[in-house]
């Protein structure tokens, strides 16, 4: 976690890499969500842990509990030459298939992905690729 400026208060964000390429595109505002991939690193993070263990008790039922207390992210690259802070409103989770990526496309203009979703289509869907997707609403600061 690192601790931003918002509004003249400290708050606390992820710390997440980034490419700059992306953060260019976040900024000028031709993209509005930022992936990432399903791992173990990303699932410690977004996942609201008590709830995940609750969750357990009934895995036949199991969905995987995103934490909804962290409202910013503070992108930048290895050597912290620029950041990118933004605010955002969701973390999802979605699966590499037709209609997760049809609904990126319409709610954020996401294409990144137009391509990707066939080449996993003929598997079942607990072998599709998952990824976390944020919903970015402002850039709250930058030094790009």
């Amino acid at each position: 976690m690192k601790t931003i400026i918002y509004e003249g208060k400290e708050v606390q964000a992820y710390d997440f890499l980034m490419k700059k390429e992306n953060a260019l595109d976040i900024v000028s505002g031709k993209k509005k969500v930022e992936i990432r991939s399903f791992s173990d690193y990303y699932h410690k993070i977004l996942t609201d842990k008590e709830q995940d263990e609750k969750n357990h008790e009934n895995i036949d039922e199991y969905i995987v509990p995103i934490r909804t207390d962290i409202e910013f992210i503070h992108f930048h690259n290895y050597n912290n030459s620029w950041f990118l802070n933004v605010k955002i409103d969701e973390i999802g989770l979605s699966m590499m298939d037709k209609e997760d990526i049809e609904m990126l496309e319409e709610d954020f203009n996401f294409h990144d992905f137009d391509n990707e979703w066939q080449q996993y289509s003929n598997l079942p869907d607990e072998e599709k690729p998952m990824f976390y997707w944020f919903s970015i609403t402002e850039v709250i600061d930058h030094n790009l």
